[in-house]
């Protein structure tokens, strides 16, 4: 079989394409476990990386650590992420935790919290 210009076009076009997008770009979305330590139960959820506020509620609230459709945890862990994955999770005045590649898991302190009023934010760290 002869190996034509067209071919070899198209293999230098496909075999640059990975090449052409960002590693940074590739996962979209991180996923945070929370975790009950009291009840047992725990749910993961995919998170978008986008810098854009997300309320934990409406993330969790179908889930298994939801009750009544309020979130109870104790824990979250960073379960799915890139290295320059950055994920904070808020609400004031007491829980302030941030998961990255180098804290994949935090405990919110004082057993189980309702999280009604928190929100979680994920970002790419530049390096």
């Amino acid at each position: 079989m002869q190996f034509t210009s067209t071919a070899a076009l198209a293999c230098a076009l496909f075999s640059s394409i990975g090449f052409a997008a960002p590693s940074e770009h590739w996962a979209t979305t991180a996923t945070i476990q929370l975790a009950n330590d009291q009840s047992g139960a725990n749910a993961n959820v995919a998170v978008p990386v986008d810098g854009v506020k997300r309320s934990v509620q409406e993330l969790w609230g179908h889930t298994s650590v939801a009750h009544n459709g309020l979130v109870f945890a104790s824990s979250a862990q960073l379960t799915a992420f890139q290295q320059t994955t950055v994920c904070k999770i808020i609400q004031e005045p007491r829980i302030h935790v941030t998961l990255d590649a180098e804290k994949t898991w935090v405990s919110f302190g004082g057993g189980v919290v309702d999280l009604c009023a928190a929100y979680v934010v994920c970002e790419c760290e530049r390096m």
